[in-house]
């Protein structure tokens, strides 16, 4: 009986762990204004999500490309930015602006309802190194592409993506207010820029993601948590001057009232 209570407790324990991995991800987004250049602002002070899960398995893969996403807001834009490790990223010289080529997707949903991303206010960001524009599709990205800012930078250890992406004219963005989304990863493991060899997910059910919006998206939560930079300690220049001073004070109180005591002294033995 134990041996079987054992093997089915650690049968549990794998069913939930596969679970833990493949579930919708809750992120949250930070409160503030990114500059959009390719680099880690301040401002991104939630916790990252991982890309890591491949559609193949639906399972944690990070053999090949993974990545981390970070998200602010202000009430002009949702801003995202996405470290991609990748030994083999798209040469520059070969890269055509397409999900074949190294390149992060970025999904956005802010109709509050389920859809074809093509009829509802949605879209697929997708942008990697070098691009010169941005592939995916959706309504949301038709109506506010001409507007989003972009950057990108290459690393030792792969590459970086930055976004800037205006909420648009049909939602107007609340602290706490949820939303939907996610990310995902074109990994071109060849470096040929004509195939996508694994495609990674940050949330289980993303699969279909480039055309339709469902349960399956991740959550996405404006929250009101801000940077606060550091506040620097500054050296007291006045304090050890009036310390000294008041020390000095006292002692010239000290020597005078010696000197009155001597005074009253000599003038009893004068009188005697």
């Amino acid at each position: 009986m134990k041996k079987f209570g054992s093997l089915a407790l650690a049968a549990l324990m794998v069913t939930a762990l596969s679970i833990s991995a493949s579930a919708a991800s809750s992120i949250e987004a930070a409160a503030g204004t990114a500059e959009i250049d390719g680099e880690k602002d301040d401002i991104y002070v939630c916790d990252p999500v991982d890309i890591n899960i491949d559609e193949t398995t639906w399972a944690v893969n990070t053999d090949n490309a993974t990545g981390k996403a970070w998200i602010a807001w202000d009430e002009d834009y949702i801003y995202t930015y996405i470290e991609v490790t990748d030994s083999t990223v798209t040469a520059a010289a070969d890269v055509t602006s397409i999900y074949q080529n190294d390149s992060i997707e970025f999904y956005l949903n802010v109709s509050g309802t389920e859809g074809a991303i093509t009829d509802i206010d949605a879209a697929q960001y997708t942008f990697g190194p070098s691009f010169t524009t941005f592939a995916g599709g959706g309504k949301h990205r038709d109506d506010n592409m001409a507007d989003a800012k972009t950057a990108y930078t290459y690393t030792d250890y792969g590459y970086t993506v930055e976004l800037a992406i205006p909420w648009g004219a049909n939602y107007t963005p609340a602290a706490d207010d949820v939303i939907t989304g996610g990310f995902g990863i074109d990994d071109d493991t060849d470096g040929d820029a004509s195939t996508r060899e694994f495609h990674l997910f940050s949330g289980d059910g993303l699969g279909t993601a480039w055309q339709t919006a469902d349960a399956n998206w991740d959550t996405i939560t404006l929250t009101t948590k801000k940077y606060e930079p550091p506040v620097e300690e500054t050296e007291d220049t006045t304090g050890g001057e009036t310390a000294a001073q008041t020390a000095d004070m006292g002692i010239i109180a000290a020597v005078a009232s010696l000197a009155a005591s001597g005074a009253a002294v000599l003038s009893l033995k004068k009188r005697k």
